[in-house]
């Protein structure tokens, strides 16, 4: 079984450009990255838990998403740990942490698995670990009980 670099390579120019496209709004920049048939995943969170089939309608997804609370809220991505690059695959750990206000920050334990077919995303998966999960619904009750987030 052979590891593919370039893979890991690939993921980072995507999450370069979807950070740009957080910024502006240019969905249009992340359509390299994707088949038009791909898979979105979200689990590990019984509030965010869905899939999305279609590029179109996971740009879709992840913006209504990052409307309905990234951008309501203070947000960075961080690297946690050492990534796994497989044949197919990238799997990143990461923390997605926001802050609202004055409030403590809500630090999200997450794991981002890109798999790949012919250099494009045919699957991508955002696992959020299960010690997240309850913080996270104790955070947005007292800090963004406003807030509705969703994917769909």
């Amino acid at each position: 079984m052979k590891r593919d670099a370039r893979l890991l390579d690939r993921f980072g120019d995507y999450a370069q450009d979807f950070e740009k496209t957080y910024l502006d709004d240019d969905w249009t920049r992340l359509e390299p990255y994707f088949a038009s048939d791909a898979v979105y995943r979200v689990v590990g969170s019984t509030a965010w838990d869905c899939e999305v089939r279609g590029r179109d309608q996971i740009f879709a997804a992840i913006r209504q998403f990052v409307n309905g609370f990234d951008r309501k809220c203070t947000r960075s991505v961080r690297p946690a740990g050492t990534p796994f690059v497989g044949t197919d695959a990238v799997r990143i750990p990461a923390v997605a942490a926001f802050t609202r206000g004055d409030s403590e920050e809500l630090a999200l334990s997450i794991e981002m698995i890109a798999q790949y077919r012919d250099g494009l995303i045919v699957r991508l998966t955002d696992v959020i670990s299960a010690e997240s999960e309850a913080y996270m619904r104790a955070w947005i009750e007292r800090w963004a009980s406003d807030l509705h987030p969703s994917y769909v």
